[in-house]
């Protein structure tokens, strides 16, 4: 067999191998981005399961500026006091929309925690908290559509006659 051949032989060989380990080092990192998305993923489900709401109850009238929004802990986390004031409330109907932030004005939301069973101060899962939603203009009578959002985005929906 003459030299050149095997020459290029061996080169062609080393010109393979070497397109495969690329190709093998493509595949597995785009694996890993995969993996790494699917990580991204799991984790911010468990963050929607440790943290959720639903609204139990709410109650106002006609001519008032307050509702009542009875909420309670269906995660299986607690939330901080300053986790829970980072939640928001939306308020449809009535010809408006109110978007409350918690604070001390007219158009906010403040809480109280009804049963802290472990006197904690802490938002336990199964708890219950009464939010009180203060408006800007009284409610007028029809239907209402409140929604409590947590800092996360998990969300509660009631709906309300007035």
């Amino acid at each position: 067999m003459p030299m050149g051949s095997l020459m290029t032989e061996f080169t062609l060989a080393i010109a393979a191998t070497v397109i495969a380990a690329t190709l093998a080092g493509v595949y597995f990192t785009s694996l890993n981005q995969v993996a790494d998305l699917q990580k991204l993923q799991v984790l911010g489900l468990k963050e929607q399961l440790y943290y959720r709401c639903d609204i139990i109850y709410a109650h106002s009238s006609s001519g008032s500026t307050i509702i009542r929004i009875w909420v309670k802990n269906t995660g299986f986390k607690d939330l901080s006091r300053d986790l829970i004031k980072k939640s928001e409330v939306i308020i449809l109907g009535g010809g408006g929309v109110h978007y409350l932030l918690y604070g001390g004005s007219p158009n906010s939301w403040s809480y109280k925690l009804l049963n802290d069973s472990d006197e904690d101060g802490r938002w336990d899962p199964s708890e219950t908290i009464e939010v009180k939603a203060h408006l800007s203009r009284s409610l007028t009578s029809g239907d209402y559509h409140l929604k409590f959002v947590l800092f996360n985005g998990a969300e509660s929906e009631y709906g309300l006659s007035v």
